[in-house]
C-alpha cells in the first residue's frame, strides 16, 4: 500500500470516530431506533438550511425564528438522548426506558415553542403554569446534557448561577442581585427572545452553516487535500511533519472552529507522522493542539466568532477579518519558529520522499479545495452577504468541484449522508453548551449579574487599567473552560467585554482580547481539552503536552495585551506609518522570542543568551501608540540594535554551520 493511500485511510479512520461514536461515548442503535437517529441527526442541518434560506416563503409560509427554534431544539435533544448514553456503564446496543423518556420530553419541550409560539408572543407575560413546569423541564434537561457531555464543572457553574437567580438578593457587596421566582425565571429563560433563545440562534444559523460547509470538505476528502499541500510545501524541510500539521490543521481548524474534533480528525495523521520522524511524543501532541485550537483565530471564518463579533459590534465581517488577520499570523510565526528551531535542535531532517504526495498527484487532485474557500471569501467579502447564507451557498457549491477529484466520485450519496450526520453531531454538542451559556447570560442579564460583574472591573480598571486587563484575561480563560469557540465567545462576550470597553478599550480590541483567552484554556492545563485529546493519540501525558502547548502558543498571552495598548496591531491606526512599523517591529520580535524560548538558532544558545534573545524580542513586542512616540521608537529601537548585536554574534561563532541549516531532506 502506498504511503499517500495509508495516509488516506489513517484520515477517514478518525472521521468515522468523530461522525460515530467519538470517545466511545456516542450510542449506535440497531435496527427501526438505529434508522430513527440517523434519521434525525441528518434531519438537523436539513431543517436549518431550509429555514437559513427562505424555502418556507417560497410556499407563503410566515414562521417565526423561535418557532424553527423550538424545532431545532426538539431534534437536538432527540439526538442527544438517544445518541449519548447516561453514564461510561450504561448500554450502547439500546436505548435504556429512562433515555427514552428524555427522548420524549425533549420533544414535547421544543415542539411546544413549535406549535404555540405566535399565541406566546402576543401573551409573552402571562406567568402561566404550563410554561414554567415546562422551562423547568427544559433547564434539566440541558444540564443533564451538559453532564453527559462535558462533565461535571460546567454543569455545576450553570447550577450555581440559576441558584444565584434565585436568591440573589442575599449575596453581599456588589454580588448582590435581582431575585426572582421560579416561574418567571423558568418562563424567561424558556421563552424569552433576549435570554436562552437569542443564543441559541447563533447555533442554529451561523454555527450550523458552517459546521455542514466544514463536514462537506471533510466528506469528500477536503482535509486529505489540505493536508496534501501542506506536506508538499513543507514536508521535505526539517521539522516538516510538524510544519504540515501547523498549516494543515489550522486551514481545517478555521472553518469548524471544534478544536477537540479537529485534533482526532487530522492528528491521527500528523501525530504519528512526526512521532515517526523523530518528535517525542509529547511535542507532537503538542503542535497538532496548538494548530488545531489556533485555527479559531485565523481568518476567514474564525470557527463562526468572526461573524459573531461583526453581530455584536454592529460593524462589517470583512472589518472583523482584517483586524484579525495579522493577530492570527503573529500566533502561527512563533508556532513555525520554535517547530523550526527545536528540529535543528533535536537533529530532525524533513521527510522522506515516499512520505510525500508527488507535487503531480497534489495538483491533479487537491486544487478543487482551493475554489471552495474562494467561493466562500468571496460570497463574505465582495459579496457581503449574510454569513448563514453564505456558508450553505459555499456548501452547495463546492460540492462539485470537490466531485472534480475522481477518488470521491464513488459512495456520492453515502458522503453526504454522512455530511449531514456529523453535522447533526457536531451541533447536539455546540447547541448544548450555548444553550448552557444561554441560561448563564438570561440569568446575568434577570438578576443585574452583568451589570455588577461590569461595574466591578470598572471600578478596579479606573485605578489600574493593567490590573483590570488581568483580571478580565483570567475571567475568560475560566469561563471558556471545556467550551467550543462560538459559546466560549458568547458568554465572555457578555460578561467581560462591556467593562473593557466602558474604560477605554477600542470594542474590536476588547472582543479581540476576551476571544484569545476564552480560547487558550484548549492548551492550558488543567483543562487543555485539544491536549487531552492528542495525547489519547501520541500516548504522551496530556498536561506534559499542555506545558509545550503553552510555550509553543505563547503569544496567545500576549498578543492581546499588545493590540488593546496598541491598535495598530489590528490595523486601527490614522497612520499607515505606526501601523507599518508595530507590524515589522513585532514580526521580528515574534522572530527572536522564538529563538529565545527554544534555545536555538545555528547550534545550541546558552541560558544567558537565551534571556537576551527575549529582552530584545520583548522591546520590539512593545507596542507603540498612535503615533510614534520618542519612547517607543527608543524601545523599539534599542530592541532592534540589540538583535542585530545577538545575530552577528551567532553569524561569527557558526559560519560552517549556516550553509547546511534547513535544508531540505534529500
Amino acid at each position: 500500500m502506498s504511503n499517500e493511500n495509508a495516509d488516506q485511510k489513517n484520515l477517514e479512520k478518525p472521521k468515522e470516530k468523530v461522525i460515530g461514536t467519538v470517545d466511545g461515548r456516542f450510542r449506535m442503535l440497531p435496527g427501526l431506533l438505529g434508522i430513527v437517529q440517523h434519521v434525525i441527526l441528518c434531519s438537523i442541518p436539513v431543517i436549518g438550511i431550509l429555514f437559513i434560506m427562505n424555502v418556507h416563503m417560497y410556499f407563503g409560509l410566515y414562521i417565526y425564528t423561535e418557532q424553527y427554534i423550538g424545532l431545532f431544539l426538539a431534534l437536538i435533544f432527540a439526538s442527544v438522548f438517544l445518541s449519548t448514553p447516561a453514564t461510561e456503564k450504561s448500554p450502547r446496543n439500546y436505548l435504556p426506558w429512562y433515555d427514552a423518556l428524555l427522548v420524549l420530553t425533549g420533544l414535547v419541550v421544543g415542539l411546544y415553542l413549535t406549535w404555540y409560539y405566535p399565541v406566546i408572543s402576543v401573551t409573552q407575560g402571562e406567568l402561566l403554569l404550563e410554561r414554567a413546569v415546562l422551562g423547568v423541564i427544559t433547564i434539566l434537561i440541558i444540564l443533564e446534557a451538559i453532564r453527559r457531555f462535558t462533565g461535571w464543572v460546567l454543569f455545576s457553574v450553570i447550577s450555581a448561577f440559576i441558584f444565584y437567580g434565585f436568591y440573589a438578593h442575599l449575596f453581599p457587596g456588589t454580588l448582590r442581585g435581582l431575585s426572582t421566582s421560579w416561574k418567571k425565571l423558568s418562563i424567561y429563560l424558556y421563552l424569552d427572545p433576549n435570554s436562552m433563545l437569542n443564543l441559541i440562534v447563533i447555533a442554529a444559523s451561523i454555527a450550523l452553516a458552517f459546521i455542514f460547509f466544514g463536514q462537506i470538505l471533510l466528506s469528500f476528502e477536503g482535509s486529505k487535500h489540505l493536508t496534501n499541500i501542506a506536506l508538499l510545501g513543507f514536508g521535505r524541510y526539517r521539522g516538516g511533519a510538524a510544519k504540515t500539521a501547523v498549516v494543515g490543521s489550522s486551514l481545517l481548524g478555521t472553518l469548524s472552529g471544534g478544536s477537540i474534533s479537529n485534533v482526532l480528525i487530522s492528528g491521527s495523521v500528523t501525530i504519528p507522522l512526526m512521532i515517526r520522524t523523530g518528535y517525542r511524543p509529547e511535542m507532537a501532541g503538542a503542535v497538532e493542539s496548538i494548530a488545531s485550537s489556533g485555527g479559531n483565530l485565523m481568518p476567514p471564518v474564525m470557527g463562526v466568532v468572526a461573524f459573531l463579533i461583526a453581530e455584536n459590534l454592529g460593524i462589517s465581517y470583512a472589518d472583523v477579518a482584517i483586524a484579525a488577520i495579522v493577530p492570527a499570523l503573529l500566533f502561527y510565526l512563533i508556532c513555525f519558529v520554535q517547530i523550526d528551531l527545536q528540529a535543528g535542535k533535536e537533529g530532525l531532517r524533513g521527510l522522506h520522499k515516499s512520505d510525500i504526495p508527488k507535487a503531480q498527484t497534489v495538483l491533479r487532485e487537491a486544487w478543487v479545495v482551493i475554489p471552495c474557500i474562494g467561493i466562500l471569501v468571496y460570497l463574505l467579502m465582495i459579496v457581503r452577504m449574510t454569513p448563514a447564507i453564505a456558508g450553505v451557498i459555499s456548501s452547495i457549491v463546492s460540492t462539485p468541484f470537490l466531485l472534480l477529484s475522481r477518488d470521491v466520485r464513488k459512495g456520492i450519496m453515502r458522503r453526504i449522508f454522512s455530511a449531514l450526520e456529523g453535522s447533526g453531531r457536531m451541533l447536539m454538542n455546540i447547541a448544548v453548551i450555548i444553550a448552557g451559556a444561554g441560561i448563564i447570560v438570561g440569568i446575568a442579564n434577570v438578576s443585574g449579574f452583568g451589570f455588577n460583574v461590569t461595574y466591578t472591573l470598572s471600578i478596579i480598571g479606573a485605578n489600574n487599567k493593567i490590573l483590570l486587563l488581568i483580571l478580565a484575561a483570567g475571567a475568560s480563560v475560566i469561563l471558556g473552560m471545556g467550551m467550543p469557540s462560538v459559546p466560549a465567545y458568547a458568554l465572555v462576550a457578555t460578561l467581560v467585554a462591556p467593562a473593557l470597553v466602558q474604560l477605554g478599550v477600542l470594542p474590536i480590541a476588547a472582543h479581540l482580547f476576551i476571544f484569545y483567552f476564552s480560547m487558550v484554556s484548549n492548551w492550558t492545563p488543567p483543562v487543555a481539552l485539544a491536549c487531552f485529546a492528542a495525547s489519547t493519540i501520541s500516548g504522551a501525558s496530556a498536561n506534559r503536552t499542555g506545558l509545550i502547548a503553552m510555550r509553543l502558543g505563547v503569544l496567545a498571552y500576549i498578543l492581546p495585551f499588545l493590540f488593546v495598548y496598541s491598535p495598530a496591531l489590528i490595523l486601527k491606526s490614522d497612520s499607515w506609518v505606526v501601523i507599518l512599523t508595530s507590524v515589522v517591529t513585532a514580526i521580528i520580535g515574534t522572530v527572536l522570542l522564538g529563538i529565545g524560548l527554544v534555545g536555538y538558532l545555528f547550534q545550541h544558545i546558552p541560558k544567558i543568551r537565551q534571556v537576551l534573545y527575549c529582552i530584545a524580542g520583548a522591546a520590539l513586542l512593545i507596542p507603540i501608540q498612535d503615533t510614534i512616540t520618542i519612547r517607543g521608537a527608543a524601545i523599539n529601537g534599542s530592541g532592534l540594535i540589540f538583535a542585530v548585536l545577538l545575530i552577528l554574534w551567532e553569524l561569527r561563532c557558526n559560519r560552517n554551520r549556516i550553509l547546511t541549516t534547513s535544508l531540505p531532506n534529500v
